[in-house]
């Protein structure tokens, strides 16, 4: 009991977690030499960036050189140190790939300081950059849908469980998150999952930010994704079917385990973080921690436990 009290603790203080934004108009759309006022916001690091849109545009409206009439607010796009950042991805995620995952390979971490969050809005494609599609709200939405739906999958191997939400549970799943509602999301989430022991396979991405480059516009995060039980091969059982491996004989997998397994150049040792630190939310998590316990209360509002991996420096 103490320990469900303890892990529901946990997940109010992530949904309860903002980030501090400074978010300024990019200086080639402003039609005020010294730029414009920023916007400043402290914005849940569950949400996404997109969702800000509507509010950004109406603010920068008068700011801009062309027409805000004929600019949609949701064709904006963000950039950090002239990164197109991926707007799927949930504000803290981000936030941990392109700052926190980087202060220890910083020259001097002191010097730069990572809050609030600076981020530029752009609502001009860049010609030398990708086209970005509009994060409107049905292909925001429409989106995060599908990746409950790849996270439901692997926890359960079916889908069966998010195809038999309502309409209306399935809506009210994605405005919980917009609304950071917790007691919604638990309740209908909470539905999703399977009870212990009856996980099949853990919804675990692993990210893992370039080293810092002279051209900071060309940076990349790779995102490695596999099929990871919950628990580990009992001795004798490597050469047997994930299905059997996975059995609850198994002892429970743990992220270091689960990190040896995938990155094992970067963390040789399943129980000490020596080249290289996990970190979930902002923080550094320890390697003996269950995944399955940290997939069921630390999972991102998609249903993914989506971990950072940050270099030692």
């Amino acid at each position: 009991m103490a320990q469900d009290e303890a892990l529901q603790s946990l997940q109010r203080t992530i949904w309860q977690a903002r980030l501090p934004l400074e978010i300024r108009l990019a200086a080639s759309e402003c039609r005020t030499f010294d730029g414009a006022d920023p916007y400043l916001i402290a914005f849940p690091r569950l949400s996404y960036l997109p969702l800000l849109l509507p509010r950004l545009h109406t603010f920068f409206s008068p700011s801009l050189i062309a027409d805000a009439e004929t600019i949609s607010p949701y064709a904006g796009y963000f950039t950090f140190d002239n990164v197109p950042l991926k707007w799927h991805l949930p504000l803290g995620l981000l936030y941990d790939v392109y700052v926190v995952s980087t202060q220890d390979a910083r020259p001097d971490p002191a010097s730069s300081d990572p809050l609030p969050f600076k981020l530029t809005l752009h609502f001009s494609a860049d010609p030398d950059k990708p086209m970005l599609p509009d994060a409107s709200p049905v292909v925001l939405h429409d989106s995060f849908i599908n990746s409950v739906k790849e996270a439901d999958f692997l926890r359960s191997g079916t889908a069966k469980p998010i195809m038999t939400l309502s309409a209306q549970e399935s809506k009210a799943l994605w405005t919980s998150t917009q609304d950071n509602d917790l007691p919604t999301f638990t309740r209908i989430h909470g539905s999703l999952v399977p009870t212990p022991g009856q996980m099949r396979h853990i919804p675990l991405r692993l990210y893992l930010p370039s080293a810092p480059d002279q051209d900071p516009s060309k940076a990349q995060v790779k995102v490695l994704q596999s099929h990871i039980p919950p628990t580990v091969a009992a001795a004798g059982t490597q050469n047997l079917p994930t299905a059997v491996r996975g059995a609850p004989a198994g002892q429970p997998q743990t992220l270091g385990t689960a990190l040896h397994q995938l990155v094992p150049s970067l963390f040789p040792s399943r129980r000490t973080p020596i080249l290289a630190t996990p970190l979930l939310h902002g923080a550094p998590v320890p390697m003996s921690t269950h995944l399955e316990e940290l997939a069921r209360w630390g999972c991102y509002a998609d249903g993914w436990l989506s971990v950072v991996i940050a270099m030692r420096g």
